[in-house]
């Protein structure tokens, strides 16, 4: 992008015509380089005007962005001086006013917001001392506020953060507690450089490469533990009172977000949130538990409660490894690269389902949301699952990570998701087959339900797939039929019921020719 700020080239040009500026008069403030800072603005209002979901004004989004700036200067205001022209006031008093640019293109209002902050440098302390990342939260926070609730700007240390979530480290795989001259290692990940060169919990790590740990920041060891992958840290180490020195070769480090356990003879998979290796953990848990069990278990039990979502590829994977063919999910949007489909590939795995067609009941609960929604809706949609719990939050919304040229990034909501049946999911989420909400139910009143055909959300399946988007009353009446809860203290209803229905004979059987004959209905003749 060739984006040009020429008033500020000529300082001595500025400071003769333009005074309103105050380039050249400025009190001490934080260093701040004004065609940089153009720059990033210019680059963030262009991705918000090409990538947001729904239409932008980009006039409204920049005097958005710079009513912002009142979170640093209480006393800023941006008012319309008239048709034609803004001004802006610092306690009532009026510092600059510049004519509105012609048209929606972010570059002339990128120019606008840098001269705003130039002046409100000039007359506030506030401002004067803050420094570029302050300004870009403050602007993009406000403009970004109104789209919607999902769309936000993270600066270079929440960006480096949200990175590490998603795709992981370079880094020894450990866990630990600082103390005064030494860290005490409290936990080794599965599969890190950490658990290969035998570190366990209860060392100390008493220097990292030649730095003694004596009255180090957590922050300086936080940089010394990690570097770029396949890089060297030597580490001097105390393990049962003998000291010893290692090299290791730091790893790809991710926080776990698959865990599996077993309850009696079924085993639950918990995936907690998805990051870049939430279908690698899974995949591996899962061929490692059926590799060691003597006979098929009853079903697998895939408990997305509490899941905030995630990458939305890991989504499509997740699903991916139990079916064998049909439409995981489907999005839709403004920009070109969000008009996708998503199918099953039958290539993740032998056959294209894991479970070799064993029962699969997935756990959900008002918290379930986004990405883990895409799942429990595609599994569902298919017939390959049987979803318990309440009914889900209701995120049907896909956000694209823009990467800032000053490090930061910005999160835009610039997609809808649709479910295989062809629903959109917003405001509306997974409806169980199974509800537990409100703990109104037994194992042994799903079992009667189930034989005498009377399950409450069956019954709302068909209105559940046809009830309009822009029907916000209709989607939350639906909700009530089993309404969003937090089961976050993975609430034991949810489990019994699951194990009832796979350790009852017929009982999974029947309740997803529930689901098929209540579709059926709808698409039959």
């Amino acid at each position: 992008m060739n984006i040009r700020f020429p008033f500020w080239r000529h300082c001595g040009i500025c400071c003769g015509i333009a005074a309103t500026l105050l380039l050249c008069a400025l009190p001490a403030r934080a260093a701040i380089d004004a065609p940089e800072v153009g720059r990033i603005l210019a680059y963030g209002l262009r991705a918000i005007e090409t990538r947001a979901l729904e239409p932008v004004d980009t006039s409204e989004i920049a005097l958005e962005g710079l009513r912002g700036l009142a979170t640093i200067e209480p006393g800023l205001s941006i008012v319309a001086a008239d048709p034609a022209a803004i001004a802006a006031l610092i306690g009532g008093q009026e510092i600059g006013r510049w004519p509105k640019p012609a048209g929606n293109d972010p570059e002339p209002w990128a120019e606008l917001s840098l001269r705003v902050v130039m002046a409100a440098q000039a007359h506030s302390g506030a401002m004067a001392r803050a420094d570029a990342e302050a300004l870009f939260q403050a602007y993009f926070d406000s403009a970004l506020s109104p789209l919607d609730p999902f769309s936000r700007y993270a600066g270079r240390a929440e960006a480096e953060q949200q990175q590490e979530r998603r795709n992981g480290f370079g880094g020894i795989g450990i866990r630990y507690r600082l103390h005064r001259d030494h860290l005490e290692v409290t936990s080794v990940l599965d599969g890190t450089p950490a658990e290969d060169a035998d570190i366990e919990p209860g060392d100390r790590i008493l220097k990292l490469d030649d730095t003694p740990i004596d009255d180090l920041s957590r922050r300086t060891v936080h940089d010394l533990l990690r570097g770029p992958v396949d890089s060297q840290l030597k580490i001097t180490l105390s393990h049962a009172g003998a000291e010893r020195i290692i090299e290791i070769k730091r790893g790809l480090v991710s926080t776990p977000t698959a865990f599996l356990s077993q309850t009696d003879k079924i085993p639950r998979l918990r995936v907690t949130r998805f990051s870049q290796q939430t279908v690698s953990t899974s995949r591996r848990l899962i061929e490692e538990y059926l590799a060691t069990v003597k006979s098929p278990p009853p079903g697998l039990i895939l408990d997305l409660r509490g899941n905030p979502g995630g990458l939305l590829d890991q989504a499509v994977g997740l699903s991916d490894l139990f079916l064998k063919k049909g439409e995981i999910v489907a999005t839709r949007g403004r920009h070109p690269h969000t008009l996708q489909n998503y199918s099953a590939t039958q290539t993740d795995v032998p056959g294209g389902d894991i479970l070799s067609g064993l029962p699969l009941l997935v756990l959900v609960d008002g918290k379930t949301a986004s990405a883990a929604e895409i799942v429990a809706a595609a599994l569902q949609a298919d017939g390959r699952a049987v979803v318990v719990g309440t009914t889900s939050y209701g995120k049907g919304t896909v956000q694209t990570v823009v990467a800032m040229p000053n490090g930061g990034e910005m999160t835009l909501t610039w997609s809808r998701f649709y479910t295989p049946s062809g629903y959109a999911l917003h405001g509306l989420g997974v409806m169980p087959t199974v509800c537990t909400a409100e703990g109104r139910t037994t194992p042994e009143a799903v079992m009667h339900a189930l034989a005498n055909g009377s399950l409450p959300a069956i019954a709302n399946y068909n209105r559940w797939r046809s009830v309009g988007l822009a029907d916000v009353a209709g989607r939350h009446e639906l909700r009530r039929v089993c309404p969003p809860e937090d089961h976050a203290n993975r609430d034991a209803l949810d489990l019994d019921v699951a194990e009832a229905v796979l350790e009852t004979p017929g009982a999974y059987r029947t309740a997803l020719a529930a689901l098929e004959t209540a579709s059926a209905s709808r698409t039959g003749p």
